[in-house]
């Protein structure tokens, strides 16, 4: 994304051998716990105010299922790489879970979040979030349940 305001990268590695970046998207993110739920539905009522769109994360619905993952539309996918998110008024973003297999016959699993901002609203948005995002997503990573995938 160029142009891009905000990156960060988050890695762990698993033990399970031949996982793609979709199987680990929906560990990652398909079931999030209450509490993130419960942020999320804050942050859903707030943007509505600004008509800015919303993610039902952790949401299921099978008729979106490819075309979303938790809630996040997908942008693009492949074995090694799923990337997620939407350009709004404020600010563009795009997650991307990237699944490469390591030397020990594991997978290492990496969530990157780029973020470009379009304007006041959007920078306003970016710096109040995102000490909630790298609590959410570095919890999100570390609690996914990849070995159920195996």
């Amino acid at each position: 994304m160029p142009g891009h305001d905000f990156a960060d990268a988050y890695q762990v590695a698993t033990s399970i051998s031949g996982l793609d970046a979709r199987q680990a998207a929906d560990a990652i993110i398909k079931h999030p716990p209450s509490w993130i739920k419960g942020l999320m539905t804050i942050r859903n009522r707030v943007v509505k105010l600004f008509r800015l769109r919303t993610v039902e994360m952790g949401v299921d619905d099978p008729k979106s299922a490819l075309r979303m993952v938790g809630g996040f539309p997908i942008v693009s996918q492949s074995s090694q790489e799923v990337i997620l998110g939407f350009d709004d008024k404020h600010l563009d973003f795009r997650i991307s879970i990237v699944a490469a297999p390591d030397r020990f016959g594991g997978t290492q699993v990496t969530v990157a979040t780029l973020v470009k901002t379009n304007n006041f609203l959007g920078r306003t948005y970016l710096a109040t979030i995102l000490p909630f995002h790298r609590i959410i997503v570095r919890h999100l990573l570390e609690r996914a349940s990849f070995e159920r995938l195996a």
